[in-house]
């Protein structure tokens, strides 16, 4: 680790960033002048751009429609027939205000580009009383296009495992009083008519359809950083997800040149990459996302997407890198991604005198898993549930619980408390076990002891004997392990669902204002490492309760691995520090009851060891 980081200081030295030639003042509202290009269709590969690049057109205005229901609403362009923006009206943002998708885009979402005159058309609408709205428009080629919206169904399913307990708890939250929660729709169904009046067949090329930027979320603008620096954005997931035979998930990181070791050459940087160049299958959905919220394009079967693109339009010095943001302060930011993705469909052909249908679903609003699992092409999987194992089988019963328990006392904090009582519940006879295993190698340890003395020369020896004692009195040695090999797993899951979980976005639990966040009670005013120090209780909770569960039990064996494990705990405040409140809070619960149960186990006494007679 020392020549690592002696390393990384050299290269610095030898091989310092280049100066940023301009200052902006806050992230949140860098876009367009600091953006490359616009042009974003099939085959479309921007060169690396500096600085000094131009600052691209705006997308044209057109006329503006908006089509709202009660959990979003559309502001759509007749330019092009496309999405300006989506309004989350039950999604409240950080700063003030609701969440808003594809703020502030060089592309409008749906914008189709490839056919000669679409991406300048200015289409005719017809709004359909608030349920739909449609674009008509002739393009140069004699085609007439018609493009009609209209919001989808419930996304929400009652097949699978999730959707069978959630039934279940609505019919058990109804029968102790509690109202219907309304169903939330996020879902538009875009369907494109294409007429050809004329009398011979006209192709349509390879077009693409942009699926818009990837939103960053802000944190909440505070006391200090209002004079010393503009708020910091959460980049978890903050890219573009799709799906062929497996998950890929795209990042600022697969933009920015790499290199082995920080001296041999890898990738250059680069402004766009196709899909192809990874994964060449054709992709199932494509989507824009961030930590809790998503724009995902699913195109009917029949249609499928041939390859995604996806663009950087972060402003880059000579040398093709990332510039750094700086702060009014002089201060450098972390880099704002500037990610936006568009899908790629092959050519149609129209026959003459006749019509052809193309159908898409767009979803834009919260990445919940049942929601996007109820669209029907593994938009589930957008959650990353599964990773390297199969957590999901875990994941979703425990998520539903927590939805239930929610339904009931209406807080996530009281939620999660009774989630962990439940786990509990489940693996304390294995905690018991593990206990009662404690208790017979405590009972064995003055023989241990008398080994170690006569065989204090002889370490070879010594682990023979200890092994054969284990035999004789039928003592499993790694009986106290079991839970934990148990815990991993629910440990993982937990984990893997509280990062992202959009529920828990904003819920408060006494001194907690986000259960997806650090508790934060104090932030100092001052700066270590380009950050301000702050004081989170939860995780020096858990480690002060780690340790009480240390000191509490018996430790058997060499003193010296003892003392090492009883500082163990203090590994584990760096390792929660800045993870979600609700992992903390877990395990605060957890240790709690985990402390009692080891409590009631020491009160008993010894058990007597019985000699297992050895078979012939």
């Amino acid at each position: 680790m020392a020549l690592l980081m002696a390393l990384m200081f050299t290269e610095q030295k030898l091989y310092p960033p280049p100066k940023p030639k301009a200052a902006i003042a806050n992230p949140a509202t860098s876009s367009a002048s600091t953006n490359a290009t616009t042009a974003f269709g099939p085959g479309t590969t921007p060169s690396l751009t500096n600085s000094s690049s131009p600052a691209p057109a705006s997308p044209p205005a057109g006329k503006l429609t908006v089509l709202e229901n009660d959990a979003m609403r559309v502001t759509f362009t007749s330019a092009g027939a496309a999405i300006r923006e989506v309004e989350l009206k039950l999604q409240k943002a950080d700063h003030g205000g609701n969440i808003i998708l594809n703020e502030e885009s060089q592309s409008n979402i749906l914008a189709l580009n490839g056919w000669p005159g679409a991406d300048t058309a200015d289409f005719q609408s017809q709004q359909d009383l608030g349920n739909g709205v449609t674009y008509t428009c002739t393009l140069p080629n004699g085609v007439q296009w018609q493009r009609t919206y209209a919001f989808g169904r419930d996304s929400e399913k009652d097949a699978g495992l999730g959707g069978e307990l959630r039934v279940l708890f609505h019919k058990i939250a109804r029968s102790l009083g509690q109202p219907e929660p309304k169903p939330e729709v996020y879902t538009l169904d875009v369907s494109d008519k294409l007429t050809n009046p004329g009398a011979t067949d006209v192709t349509l090329p390879d077009y693409s359809l942009s699926v818009g930027r990837a939103q960053p979320l802000y944190d909440p603008i505070t006391e200090w950083s209002k004079t010393r620096s503009p708020s910091t954005f959460n980049s978890m997931y903050l890219g573009s997800g799709w799906l062929t035979h497996k998950l890929h998930l795209t990042t600022l990181n697969d933009f920015s040149a790499t290199s082995y070791f920080w001296i041999f050459p890898g990738r250059p940087a680069r402004d766009a990459f196709s899909s192809a160049l990874v994964d060449d299958a054709p992709l199932r959905w494509l989507s824009v996302e961030n930590q809790f919220f998503a724009v995902l394009l699913t195109p009917a079967t029949e249609n499928s997407i041939q390859h995604a693109q996806f663009r950087c339009l972060n402003p880059r010095g000579p040398d093709g890198n990332i510039l750094p943001q700086i702060g009014p302060n002089g201060n450098q930011l972390p880099v704002v991604p500037e990610i936006e993705s568009a899908a790629e469909f092959p050519a149609i052909t129209v026959p003459a005198g006749k019509s052809v249908d193309v159908g898409y679903s767009l979803y834009a609003g919260p990445k919940d898993f049942n929601s996007l699992d109820a669209l029907g092409q593994d938009q589930g999987a957008l959650m990353n549930y599964d990773g390297f194992l199969p957590f999901s089988l875990l994941i979703v019963p425990m998520l539903t619980i927590l939805k239930f328990w929610y339904l009931i006392f209406h807080n996530y904090g009281f939620a999660i408390i009774l989630l962990t009582l439940m786990i509990k519940a489940v693996t304390w006879p294995l905690q018991s076990f593990a206990n009662r295993s404690g208790k017979r190698m405590q009972a064995l340890a003055p023989k241990l002891k008398e080994l170690q003395a006569k065989y204090k020369e002889q370490p070879e020896k010594l682990q023979t004997e200890t092994f054969a004692l284990y035999r004789e009195y039928s003592v499993n040695p790694f009986g106290g392990c079991l839970p934990a090999l148990i815990q991993m797993p629910v440990f993982f899951s937990l984990y893997f669902m509280l990062q992202n979980a959009v529920e828990l976005r904003g819920q408060s639990f006494f001194w907690v204002h986000d259960l997806t966040k650090p508790d934060s009670v104090w932030t100092a005013p001052f700066l270590i490492f380009g950050f301000h120090p702050s004081l989170h209780p939860l995780p020096i909770m858990v480690t002060a309760l780690t340790m009480v569960m240390m000191r509490m039990t018996p430790q058997i064996g060499d003193p010296q691995q003892a003392k090492i494990a009883q500082i163990m705990p203090l590994f584990f405040l760096f390792i929660f520090y800045n993870f979600a409140a609700a992992l903390s809070l877990y395990y605060v619960i957890n240790n709690c009851v985990s402390i009692i149960q080891i409590y009631r186990n020491l009160k008993k006494p010894l058990p007597e060891l019985k000699r297992v007679p050895r078979k012939k």
